[in-house]
């Protein structure tokens, strides 16, 4: 199987629509209270709105392509120093970094070693950018694997989100 990692093109919103999709999918299976799975239609044309406009130098949109078809894609934004970096006790702010936002196979092509391709990709990109450090976050309890599949490319668990519903 032959992956290509590339910049998206219109043409590519129906695929990514459905790694959405699946990703939406997996969420709510875990946790119906607070995810549902989008509209497919409404999917692609959130996808066919957003690769229409032209892209932002400090975000990396690439896209896994295999036999012609989109079936991946990853978002990353590099983020400057803080302006406020001298005040601020986290050393990370005043390092160029880049945040991973966003990395999603659709499930028929997971464990095949494209997320991993495109990780990579991210993070040539971060170098080349001069960044530091790359952060990402992920759902604990919906996004099955998604820990694992980070630590086993070099990332280590740093932060808790805690979330308490008051209704």
């Amino acid at each position: 199987m032959e992956v290509v990692i590339r910049p998206p093109r219109p043409e590519d919103a129906d695929g990514l629509a459905l790694a959405a999709r699946d990703l939406a999918e997996q969420y709510a299976a875990f946790e119906p209270e607070r995810f549902a799975a989008p509209e497919h239609d409404a999917l692609v044309a959130h996808h066919q709105e957003t690769l229409a406009r032209p892209p932002r130098d400090d975000v990396l949109w690439l896209v896994a392509e295999v036999e012609g078809d989109a079936v991946g894609e990853a978002v990353a934004v590099l983020q400057l120093p803080s302006p406020h970096a001298a005040v601020e006790p986290g050393l990370d702010n005043r390092r160029r970094r880049v945040h991973l936002d966003y990395l999603v196979v659709q499930a028929r092509f997971r464990g095949r070693g494209i997320g991993g391709r495109l990780l990579d990709a991210v993070e040539e990109w971060a170098r080349a950018q001069g960044a530091e450090l790359i952060v990402t976050d992920t759902n604990l309890r919906s996004n099955v694997g998604a820990v694992e599949f980070y630590e086993r490319h070099g990332y280590e668990r740093q932060a808790v989100v805690l979330r308490k519903p008051l209704t």
